[in-house]
């Protein structure tokens, strides 16, 4: 699906499995996948950026439009602000909104490198506590 219509990405399953009730490890190794929130008929809510904006100003942050986050991270959530500035928002914890250098297209491209990078450490086993 095109961004506009929503984006979902998450390495698969045999590569890197979903963690298990009680499975422990470092943050990174839980956070398998992005989502970019769009706008399309029949879109499912998970994806749909004006759910996702309504759960956020329900939640009181009025200012933000979310625009991405990293599935298995529930705390964080990348944002237009109101002068369309990114801004990566802690709405779970702070509520601290951090200010993001470049455009969407840099964001996106910078979260499936990173995404990348976290799919190779999960590969190479980096995640096992000795």
């Amino acid at each position: 699906m095109s961004p506009l219509g929503g984006l979902y990405i998450e390495v698969r399953e045999e590569k890197w499995p979903q963690a298990k009730q009680y499975d422990i490890g470092p943050f990174w190794s839980f956070c398998r996948g992005i989502i970019v929130y769009g706008i399309a008929n029949g879109i499912p809510d998970f994806l749909d950026i004006r759910e996702k904006t309504k759960e956020l100003h329900d939640e009181g942050f009025t200012d933000f439009i979310p625009f991405l986050s990293i599935i298995g991270n529930g705390d964080e959530i990348f944002c237009f602000d109101k002068n369309n500035n990114i801004v990566l928002l802690d709405y779970y914890t702070t509520g601290d909104a951090t200010p993001i250098e470049g455009t969407f297209s840099d964001c996106l491209m910078n979260q499936i490198a990173e995404l990348e990078e976290r799919k190779n450490k999960k590969i190479r086993e980096e995640d096992k506590i000795n």
